[in-house]
């Protein structure tokens, strides 16, 4: 199986050539490397493959006007020739051994369609120090669990078989989140199982407005109501209270990717979270930054 691995980037340059460089450390190479580029100020040039050596094939897709990740996303996977399609953000890297966990999977159960791996969770000031480890955890026919929860996590995570991504639509590119939903589409159709890693390293900003999943606080309001919308016969098909699990876990998400504007922002989310079903993370996102993420760290340490 040929292996294409797709990075969307906007004016990333230096964080774009590390991703890359993980990627052609990789034990297993993939057969190309597209790198889309979303209109960055300073075009990126595939000259970039030559100043880390690189030997993988690159294409750069330059893209005229800025598009959101979901749609820079489905452009690089329509232009892939790979039987596997891997994704990776441009702030995110892959330990050495990410690629050979997956392909394993796949060339060893024909039946599953997507492969995911857990996450070393990093702070950009200090990318060797690991602040707190995400294992993955559930492989099988994951729906509806997956409504609970994201336990796949984020696109860098995943590795999905191209026929998969085609037959269930791709990234939705008007929302947040597109990720979330695409898994949930996935876990629909396939068998979907984990590599018993955690072979991402997983970038948190401190400062928000560089981090694309920090921004645009509207557009993710706006998914909470698109997922409670798309979603809604099966989520009500789970009960009242659990219903009211998978709504606290949206809002959860909401006040999490708001607290770093700010607690006062954040703080009507917090509380509905915790009205809809009290978790001891949700608590958590009333304290000070600094302790959040320090709780954090406990809360997943092994």
């Amino acid at each position: 199986m040929k292996i294409s691995v797709i990075i969307p980037t906007q004016n990333r340059q230096l964080d774009l050539k590390r991703a890359l460089r993980s990627v052609c450390s990789q034990t297993r190479q993939p057969d190309e490397i597209i790198v889309v580029d979303d209109a960055s100020e300073i075009p990126i040039d595939i000259k970039i493959a030559g100043e880390i050596e690189c030997d993988i094939p690159l294409k750069v897709k330059r893209l005229n006007m800025s598009v959101r990740q979901g749609r820079a996303r489905n452009i690089g996977a329509n232009i892939a020739k790979g039987d596997i399609l891997m994704f990776l953000d441009d702030d995110d890297t892959w330990e050495p051994t990410k690629v050979s966990d997956q392909l394993v999977i796949f060339e060893q159960e024909p039946d599953t369609g997507l492969v995911y791996s857990g996450r070393l969770v990093v702070n950009e000031l200090d990318r060797e120090k690991i602040v707190y480890r995400i294992k993955p955890q559930k492989s099988g026919y994951l729906y509806p669990d997956i409504l609970y929860k994201n336990f796949i996590g984020s696109s860098s995570s995943v590795a999905i078989r191209k026929s998969i991504f085609k037959e269930v639509g791709c990234f939705e590119e008007c929302m947040a989140w597109e990720d979330y939903e695409l898994w949930i589409r996935c876990c629909k159709k396939t068998i979907v199982k984990h590599d018993n890693c955690c072979n991402v390293r997983y970038t948190i900003s401190n400062n928000y407005h560089k981090q694309s999943s920090r921004k645009s606080y509207n557009r993710h309001l706006e998914a909470v109501h698109i997922l409670q919308e798309k979603y809604s016969y099966e989520i009500n098909s789970q009960g009242l209270w659990n219903a009211r699990k998978i709504y606290a876990e949206r809002l959860f998400a909401l006040a999490k990717s708001m607290r770093y504007q700010g607690l006062n922002h954040s703080l009507p989310w917090i509380l509905r979270s915790l009205w809809q079903f009290p978790k001891l993370k949700t608590i958590v996102l009333l304290l000070p930054p600094n302790m959040i993420q320090l709780t954090q760290s406990i809360l997943h340490k092994e």
